[in-house]
């Protein structure tokens, strides 16, 4: 990596004409000055577009047809130049710092491909949230081998805009699923863990806001939220790498577990990616090793919901 890498910026917007100018001002304005700001709209419905094009070309400006979150990544990438590749959500903010702590970051270490760093959490008006349940163990990881071993990767990653990437991993990883149009963040994680090591900062270098649009990250059954985007990535993450075969049928068990207690097997049958792993990758000796799995989150996320 040369001595000034270049840092790009990708800003997801949709419909948050509200927040969105906080976003591209908090990238433009980075002490470290080799940054290009790319910003996807998403086929915004609000007056996202006018804020977006007030900037001109101090910003590469993407709009496209609604696609979600995945098609989303996938523009804001191809339209990026930078050796260094940083997510943003445009309801989110950077502190001024992040671009020259990410970029020390990578420059510590040739095999890192991926840095992720804590998040300050927000509600919609600005006031500081508590941090329970965010990220809690840090420094440099290598979960290559837990990942081919099918073992739980413990460490809690943080939401996309703690998520900072080098080129070439995300070459090996996009373009993702468009069926992701949510959570989609998530396959980049795991894309990531499964590629090449990385560094978990003990570090805020950005602002996390919860309000109205996404509040269901607060909520007590969260868990229950993400277990359909997670039998999505289940499916998806073995589709692109297959060597993830022993992780991917973990996360894809537990989950289908969590959902048929929680919603039922009716549920699961509405999934299309529930029913294309169950054809494609389960087998009756998946079936054997993986009911006492499935059983046991069905069990405990039914008792739950009485």
């Amino acid at each position: 990596m040369n001595q000034f890498p270049l840092v790009s910026i990708l800003i997801n917007n949709y419909n948050y004409e509200k927040y969105v100018s906080q976003a591209i001002d908090s990238a433009l304005n980075q002490m470290y000055e080799r940054v290009e700001v790319v910003v996807v709209d998403d086929g915004s419905k609000d007056h996202s577009r006018n804020v977006i094009e007030q900037y001109g070309d101090r910003v590469v400006s993407v709009f496209k047809p609604n696609g979600g979150q995945g098609s989303a990544f996938n523009a804001g990438f191809a339209a990026s130049q930078g050796d260094l590749i940083c997510f943003l959500d445009a309801d989110d903010y950077y502190f001024p710092e992040k671009a020259e702590q990410i970029v020390k970051a990578f420059q510590s270490d040739p095999e890192l491909g991926w840095v992720f760093h804590r998040l300050k959490r927000v509600d919609a008006e600005g006031q500081a949230l508590d941090s329970e349940g965010g990220m809690n163990e840090f420094g440099k990881f290598d979960f290559r081998s837990q990942m081919l071993k099918g073992e739980a990767v413990r460490p809690i990653f943080p939401a996309t805009s703690g998520l900072c990437f080098r080129r070439d991993i995300l070459q090996q990883t996009l373009p993702l699923p468009e069926q992701l149009r949510i959570s989609a963040d998530n396959f980049l994680r795991l894309s990531a863990i499964h590629l090449a090591p990385g560094l978990l900062i003990d570090s805020e270098l950005a602002v996390h806001r919860i309000h109205g649009s996404n509040s269901y990250e607060s909520r007590k059954d969260t868990a229950y939220l993400h277990a359909e985007t997670n039998i999505q990535t289940s499916y998806h993450l073995r589709q692109r790498f297959p060597t993830t075969k022993a992780f991917t049928d973990q996360l894809f068990s537990h989950s289908y577990g969590q959902i048929a207690g929680r919603s039922g097997f009716d549920r699961l049958s509405k999934i299309p990616e529930s029913n294309a792993y169950l054809k494609d990758y389960f087998s009756i000796a998946s079936w054997i090793s993986y009911s006492p799995k499935i059983a046991y989150n069905y069990v405990k996320s039914w008792m739950k919901r009485q």
